[in-house]
Parts: structure tokens; C-alpha cells; sequence
């Protein structure tokens, strides 16, 4: 018994099962009936290589006569080879291309000899092209289900394309659709005029912000796309969902994925939950936000309309996208169509796990990039998303990056580019990884800020370590810098600031375990914290639920636990709008200052004087000049009010302050500041100027 490989395309190894034969007499290379020359074998006892005297072809089934025995050929290390990535790569378009009076199809699948089309029950062979299948099927294909039949020498799979824009229930079918048909003019809607340099991004999941039974949305559209569209208050009248996320202000949603994932059933939704970062079709929205997951139409125009909804109410949409790993390879419609190619493999061939869930999308091949690319340009496109957030981005290779800013700055809007920059341990080479070190090379990309984090709450992975909120304003020199946005290797150009997201512990259940400090100082730390990020250079970025002190009880991985644990307690809303209305007020401080919008070194140094206090410090100071704004940010990290002295006679009023609610004071030479309160003073001309010229 052997195992047969084509490691390249004169080049088959031959693995032996079992005890080694003494001689091998029999051995023929069969393609077609037809024997292959070979050129010359070596045995190496476990194994055997056969050289050809020409490269194979991939368009006929080959088998191995060996020792009496017949043994299909099977793809080894030629699929994971750059000569077989420039040979078969394409630049045609792939998937099904609909128009009104015929569809074309094309997949790509260089290994496969035999392909066909299943059009809504009936067969058709497709033409092989190189390296992918092709058939023209002239009739209008709206609404009719497809799959392919891929044969390999040793087995024939049903597989899904890819590139698939609709599907049934859990991914069971694939369906073609004309987009203008179901949903006409709505890639012509408005979408607000929000430069990024004005972003104030804010992390949700769709069903995290309506499932609640306070949430005020109607039962039936719950943890749902179209519970996102509803004006809704909770019994204690207060705004939710899509109200809320108007009142406090922000600028761009990010939604957590959602194109269509594997681990929850969508006839069974309520059996089990998860964030979606187990992606099974890129192209498609997930069906356990519809109203009605086994109509395919359905989800994509339900989250069409939570899209346009979101437009039309001045905020803009960032999507969550996996695009670093498949849930399953083996599973995956990519290996089954071309084996091996669309992974990264390490030295010994096993899988790259840089990602840590058991594989690692190769974006570096030229039809994976490609894959990549035409995914980001598919959502832009039809559903007029405004922005991508790339999980585990490190993963992806700079190449594709740059190859996404490409299509980014060609649309009609500014388009936000932002993710996760980690150096991940994935088969690729340092040089060629999204990290902050490269980003020089995609200029357009913003990177997470794992630094500024780790300051202000104490490293992520170390939950009894504290930072600057929680020990007493440890690694106030650290603060200053990540303030500018310049802390290498970061800049304030690509700086995501955070101190929260939906991975990890929320800040709240951080604190009170890393703090054990009272209740009100506790929030008053969270406090701190979440002003340091809305008024810092940069990008500033909060989980929602983070303004009224999110809570997940402690746990700090939710991405599969139930809703109670994820969803947004709306009693919290209640319980705590006086925070709410301070991270309002902050929201509301940062769109009216230009000052945040500069993102160059020089302007923002200019722009700022940082102030020392003898008797705190680590107390946090600066003044802010720019234009006819003149205003302080003050911090006492610490539990000890105290007067601090001021370098100027100016005379200021407190426009902001967590510990203060009416206060009309005016403070000249010194200021005297409570324990653990973050304030923003205004020289008193320039705040009258500001109040008269906003009238």
C-alpha cells in the first residue's frame, strides 16, 4: 500500500504503508491509459521519488501502478509552490457574474479534472481553462441554486463557491442574485460626509444590542439586523439601539462580524451564541440576524436596510472581517477545490497556526490575495460599508494590504482601514507582515494600540498588574508620549487608542479585580481611563457598554457563552446615565476641537505644553493651544485632593469634569483638584468665543 504525491510538476513521491518491499518491479506512472517515461526513481526505503521525463498534466486523472496495485495521485508540495502559484493564477473574475440574460461561472481549480455545474438540480460540464472551470449559462439566473462537482483523482466533492453572494440555511445551497433587483438604488443612498481624521469608533454585535428584554425593541427583531433600525427606549424611557447610539455621538459602528459563520445554527439560534470569527462564507451576511434565514434574499436586504439605516442617522459602518483562517480546512470549500494552496504550511508541511485556531490563510498566493481583495471591494460595493477592521491583520502579508488601500482610494468616500498588527508566530516572513514596525509601507492603515492599553490598565495578560489608573499614576512619562499618538512604533496617523474591546475583560471587571479599591473609586478610574482615550492624538476607540461601566461578570473570553454574559444590560444605561453624560460631554468636547484632527508630530507638539506638579507627580497636566482654543486637561491619578499651581494668571472655567457637576468657579494660578478626577478647564475668552460663535 503506498500514498502518491506531486511535489512538483516532474516530481512524485511515493510513500510506503507498511513493511518495505525488497524490490520494486512494478511501477508506472498511468495518465489517461497512457504511460508517463520516467526518467529516473530513487529509493529511499520509507519512501520512493519518481522523476518524469515531462511535467504532468493537470487536466487528466493519473494513477500509480505499483506493485500490483493501482493508487491515485494525490497533491503534495507542487500546490505550495510559487511555480504553481504563477502558473494557474488568473486575473479573470471569479464566482458567478450575473447579468439579466446570462451568468457566467468560473472557479478556480487547477488540480480538478472534472468539473460541473449544478443549476437548480440540472448538470453541466464546465470547460477547463487553465487553471479554472468555466461555463455560460444564457438565461437569467436570478433566484436559482447552484453548486459544483469537483472531481480529483481519488474523490469527486460537492462544493460551494466561494466567491457565493447568497446562501440558504446554515450554508446548505448557494443561490445566484441580482443585487439591483432586490434591493434597487440602494447602492446610490447618502452616506455622511465623516473624514477619518474625525472617527470616534465604537465596537458592537448585532445581536449584543438589542437582545435584552430592556432594549425596547420588539421581540421578533431582537438580536437582529433590523432591531438595530428601530427607534426604541427602554421602560425607563431612556433612548436604546439605534437612539442611543445617535445621542452619545459617535462616528463610525464597527460592527463584529457579519458575514455568515459556522457555530450557530440558524433554524436554532437561541440554542447557542457566538462573535462570528469562525467565517464560512465571506460574501454573505449571516443568517441568524434575519428575520428569515432560509431565504437568501432575506438577510442580505435586512442588513442592507440596518446599513442604509445607520447612514441615514449620520454614523458611518466599519465591518469586523476574518479573512486570516477558515473555521475547518479540511471542511473548507478552498481545499477542497485546490488542496493545500489556499494555506500557509510550515517547513514540515503541517498546517501554519499562527492564528491559533488551527490554520492560516495564505493571502501571500496570488489567487488567495486575490480572494482578499475581491471580498473587500464586494462589500464596498454592494453594501457601501465605510470601513474594515482586519482581525489578527499581523497574519496578513503587507502586499495585500497595500493592494487593499488600492481599492479603498479609488472609491467616492473615505474609506477606514484599522486591525490587529500583532506578530503572530504564522509561517510567513517577518518582512512581509502588517505589523506597526511596517507601517510606513501601508501609510492609509491604522494599527491597534496594544501600548497605550497596557499603560493606562496594566498589561492585558496580567490581571493583577495595574497601570496608570489603577496604581496610583504609575508610568506617567509613558502616558504623556501615548497622549501625543508618538510612542514608538506607533504615530498619531495610525494609532487605534483603547482600553477596551470585546476580547479580554472589560475595563469595569479589570478594575475591580486588579483595584481593590471602593465602588465610587473604581468608576472613577474607569472614568479616567475612557477620557484619556476620547481626548488623546489619535483614533479613539470604546466598546460598547463601556460608558456605563460594561460588565461580563468576570469572564474574559465570551466569544461562545451565552447572551445574558454578552448582551448590553440596558438597566446599566439607567443605573449610570450620570456617566453616560460625561462620556457624552467628552464625545462632544473631542468633534468640537480641531486640535484632535492633526496627526503629524510637529502641529500636535506645537500645539501642546505639558505642566509638572511638585506635589503630585504623577498628576497629568497640559495645556492644548491651537487656533482660538486655549484649554487644560488635568488628572490626579490618585485618591489625595490637592491644589495644583498653575504657571499663568489666565483665568479658566471647568468645561468637563467627572467629579464635578456644576461648578462656575474661575480658576487663575492654581486649581485645586480631587482625588482620582480628570478635568477640562477653558480660558474663559476663548470659551465665551466658542459659546457665541456655536450661536
Amino acid at each position: 500500500m503506498i500514498d502518491a504525491y506531486l511535489d512538483a510538476p516532474d516530481q512524485i513521491t511515493i510513500v510506503r504503508r507498511g513493511e518495505k518491499a525488497e524490490d520494486v518491479n512494478d511501477l508506472a506512472v498511468i495518465q489517461e491509459d497512457e504511460f508517463l517515461s520516467i526518467a529516473k526513481t530513487e529509493d529511499k526505503g520509507s519512501y520512493i521519488t519518481v522523476w518524469l521525463e515531462h511535467p504532468i498534466s493537470l487536466d487528466h486523472f493519473t494513477h500509480i501502478r505499483f506493485d500490483g496495485g493501482r493508487f491515485p495521485l494525490q497533491m503534495g508540495k507542487y500546490t505550495l509552490s510559487i511555480e504553481f502559484d504563477l502558473k494557474y493564477s488568473t486575473d479573470k473574475q471569479m464566482g458567478a457574474t450575473y447579468s439579466k440574460d446570462h451568468t457566467i461561472f468560473r472557479v478556480f481549480a487547477p488540480t480538478v479534472v472534472q468539473c460541473r455545474l449544478i443549476l437548480d438540480g440540472q448538470a453541466y460540464n464546465m470547460d477547463k481553462i487553465g487553471g479554472y472551470f468555466e461555463k455560460i449559462i444564457k438565461q437569467d439566473c436570478h433566484g436559482k441554486y447552484y453548486h459544483y462537482e469537483a472531481s480529483h483523482n481519488h474523490v469527486t466533492y460537492n462544493v460551494l463557491d466561494p466567491y457565493v453572494k447568497a446562501v440558504s440555511a446554515n450554508g446548505q445551497e448557494a443561490m445566484i442574485v441580482d443585487f439591483e433587483r432586490i434591493n434597487p438604488g440602494f447602492t446610490d443612498h447618502h452616506v455622511p460626509d465623516i473624514p477619518n481624521d474625525s472617527a470616534i469608533i465604537y465596537e458592537t454585535h448585532v445581536r449584543d444590542i438589542t437582545s435584552h428584554p430592556n432594549s425596547g425593541v420588539k421581540e421578533e427583531w431582537r438580536g437582529r439586523y433590523l432591531g438595530m433600525t428601530e427607534p426604541t427606549t427602554t421602560r425607563h424611557r431612556l433612548s436604546s439601539g439605534l437612539d442611543y447610539l445617535k445621542e452619545i455621538g459617535v462616528t463610525h459602528i464597527q460592527l463584529m462580524p457579519v458575514n455568515d459563520f459556522i457555530t450557530v445554527d440558524e433554524l436554532n439560534r437561541d440554542k447557542s451564541y457566538n462573535w462570528g470569527y469562525d467565517p464560512h462564507f465571506f460574501m454573505v451576511p449571516e443568517g441568524s440576524y434575519a428575520t428569515d434565514p432560509n431565504d437568501p434574499v432575506n438577510r442580505i436586504v435586512e442588513l442592507q436596510t440596518l446599513i442604509r439605516t445607520l447612514h441615514e442617522n449620520g454614523m458611518k459602518i466599519i465591518l469586523d472581517v476574518v479573512l486570516n483562517h477558515v473555521y475547518q480546512v479540511e471542511d473548507s470549500n478552498f481545499e477542497k477545490l485546490v488542496p493545500g494552496y489556499y494555506f500557509r504550511h510550515n517547513q514540515d508541511l503541517s498546517l501554519s497556526n499562527g492564528t491559533g485556531v488551527g490554520n492560516d490563510f495564505a493571502s501571500e498566493k496570488m489567487m488567495g490575495r486575490r480572494f482578499i481583495a475581491d471580498t473587500i471591494h464586494f462589500w464596498l460595493e454592494q453594501y457601501r460599508i465605510d470601513g474594515y477592521r482586519f482581525d489578527l491583520m499581523g497574519a496578513l502579508d503587507i502586499e495585500t494590504m497595500q493592494g487593499i488601500e488600492s481599492i479603498v482610494q479609488k472609491q467616492d468616500r473615505e474609506i477606514f482601514l484599522l486591525g490587529e498588527g500583532w506578530d503572530l508566530p504564522t509561517a510567513l516572513d517577518y518582512s512581509k507582515k502588517t505589523l506597526p514596525e511596517h507601517s510606513y509601507r501601508v501609510p492609509s492603515v491604522h494599527f491597534f494600540n496594544d501600548h497605550y492599553r497596557d499603560s493606562i490598565k496594566g498589561s492585558n495578560f496580567e490581571l493583577s498588574e495595574k497601570g496608570y489608573v489603577n496604581g496610583d499614576g504609575r508610568g506617567i512619562d509613558a502616558i504623556r508620549e501615548l497622549f501625543t499618538g508618538f510612542h514608538k512604533p506607533f504615530t498619531a496617523q495610525m494609532s487605534i487608542n483603547y482600553v477596551e474591546v470585546h476580547d479580554n475583560h472589560t475595563l469595569y471587571d479589570r478594575l475591580r479585580y486588579s483595584s481593590g479599591k471602593r465602588q465610587y473609586i473604581l468608576e472613577s478610574q474607569h472614568q479616567i481611563a475612557t477620557a484619556l482615550v476620547l481626548l488623546s492624538f489619535g483614533t479613539p476607540f470604546l466598546h460598547a457598554g463601556q460608558e456605563f461601566f460594561r460588565t461580563k461578570y468576570g469572564h474574559g473570553n465570551t466569544y461562545n457563552l451565552s447572551d445574558m454574559l454578552n448582551r448590553m444590560d440596558w438597566n446599566r444605561r439607567a443605573k449610570y446615565q450620570d456617566n453616560i453624560e460625561f462620556f457624552k460631554s467628552l464625545v462632544q468636547f473631542r468633534k468640537r476641537e480641531e486640535v484632535f484632527r492633526l496627526k503629524d508630530q510637529g502641529s500636535i507638539d506645537s500645539a501642546l505644553s505639558f505642566m509638572n506638579f511638585s506635589n503630585l507627580p504623577n498628576g497629568f497636566g497640559v495645556k492644548v493651544s491651537y487656533r482660538n482654543s486655549e484649554f487644560m486637561i488635568v488628572i490626579n491619578p490618585t485618591e489625595k485632593s490637592m491644589e495644583l499651581g498653575f504657571d499663568t494668571q489666565d483665568p479658566y472655567e471647568i468645561e468637563i469634569s467627572n467629579q464635578r457637576h456644576y461648578d462656575k468657579a474661575v480658576y487663575n494660578r492654581s486649581f485645586y483638584i480631587k482625588g482620582y478626577e480628570v478635568a477640562v478647564l477653558r480660558k474663559v475668552a476663548t470659551m465665551h468665543q466658542n459659546q457665541y460663535t456655536e450661536e
